[in-house]
């Protein structure tokens, strides 16, 4: 059960004044990018199709406090900084099941201020034909989990490299997420635009196939399968409000999971003999991220295909230590180690359905034990993500 003792009862906000609020925000988001952006945009709010930040109730990003780079100038930048005020009865605690904010959040928080400075440099007026920004991967480290009662998280970002080639847009940058304590997390990572054509020529990762690590059918013969259950809070707004909950090792509420069933599990097999795990979830175009994520441009975001890897472990931990069922948690991902992803295609509400694999490379016992893994997403048989050394760890609850 939730203890209320967790969240302080002064939350350290610490608001600054916004040059962009979150009405601006909002407006790029879901309404007219004019409005948040001035008249250089204008053409976007009626007559053609730019590319947006999440909308809510997946947009972690409440106001941008810092800018000194000139608007619709397309080049290196100065650092900017944006704050996102962490409510202590958010939505995604209570879906999630455990006290601290879920990595896929953590990630968007880092990432939507890197989209918005895309705008801000005038990206879009780049192309005479509408683009998708899509992120293209990055890698970073957790330094610390954020709770409930954690207040406002500042995220700095900063363009460090932008080439053109061919209609497409290729942007580095780096990214840092600090709160009152300090740096939480923080990495690199890079974003692409592309046209719809470029985006429907879905080839994949291109050598993935030799670089699976799937075990061959003979190896997994006796592994088990079972569908993962399905526990309310089913959509984002009936865990809006709700305390954050807690039920030790266990998988998310409905709202959160990205999984509908294991399809193999092994504690045995993989290429280290430590372990493999297979799931797999169909795709459903009503499915509320779809709508979130992105206005008049729904795809599955990245950021839930990679806690989707992170619920293969969370399945892998649950069966190979069910004595600590009750007494640990997890970790949103493993604190203090560089993790690496890499996506290139996408997830869209045509798509039928989804498979993730998890080859366990690393596995620690103890009072913290601690399971690595890498592996690959699958869609309609077209492999388009990679995860690299994911690690999850169990602490003491």
């Amino acid at each position: 059960p939730y203890d209320d003792r967790s969240v302080p009862l002064h939350i350290p906000y610490t608001q600054s004044p916004a040059i962009y609020d979150k009405a601006s925000i909002l407006a790029y988001s879901n309404g007219n990018p004019s409005e948040a952006f001035g008249e250089p945009y204008r053409v976007f709010d009626h007559d053609r199709v730019i590319a947006r930040l999440p909308g809510p109730p997946f947009q972690f990003m409440d106001r941008v406090v810092e800018v000194n780079d000139e608007p619709f100038v397309l080049q290196r930048t100065d650092w900017i900084t944006a704050e996102y005020d962490v409510p202590a009865d958010a939505w995604y605690f209570s879906a999630n099941r455990q006290p601290t904010m879920a990595f896929a959040v953590l990630l968007e928080a880092a990432l939507q201020p890197c989209g918005w400075l895309a705008a801000y440099c005038g990206s879009a007026l780049r192309s005479r034909t509408d683009v998708s920004f899509r992120n293209l991967g990055g890698t970073a480290t957790l330094h610390r989990e954020i709770h409930p009662g954690t207040g406002t998280l500042t995220v700095r970002v900063r363009m460090t490299n932008v080439n053109e080639a061919g209609g497409m847009i290729i942007q580095e940058y780096d990214m840092r997420v600090v709160d009152a304590q300090g740096v939480v997390y923080e990495g690199v990572t890079s974003f692409g635009f592309f046209s719809k054509a470029a985006l429907s020529q879905q080839i994949g990762i291109r050598d993935a196939k030799g670089r699976r690590l799937t075990p061959d059918a003979a190896a997994l013969a006796g592994a088990t399968s079972f569908e993962i259950e399905k526990r309310a809070p089913w959509e984002p707004e009936q865990a809006e409000g709700v305390a954050p909950m807690f039920d030790g090792l266990t998988q998310p509420a409905r709202a959160f999971l990205m999984l509908d069933r294991i399809d193999a599990l092994s504690l045995e097999v993989g290429p280290n003999g430590l372990g493999f795990v297979l799931g797999s979830a169909p795709v459903d175009p009503d499915a509320w991220f779809f709508k979130a994520h992105f206005y008049q441009d729904p795809v599955w975001p990245g950021s839930l295909g990679l806690e989707s890897f992170l619920q293969l472990l969370k399945a892998y931990a649950m069966e190979r230590w069910p004595e600590l069922m009750t007494t640990h948690r997890f970790e949103a991902i493993a604190t203090g180690l560089e993790h690496t992803w890499a996506y290139r295609g996408q997830i869209l509400p045509t798509n039928r359905r989804v498979e993730v694999e998890a080859a366990i490379t690393r596995v620690e016992d103890g009072d913290a034990p601690l399971v690595i893994a890498s592996g690959f997403l699958t869609v309609d048989g077209t492999t388009i993500y990679e995860m690299k050394d994911f690690g999850l760890r169990m602490v003491r609850a």
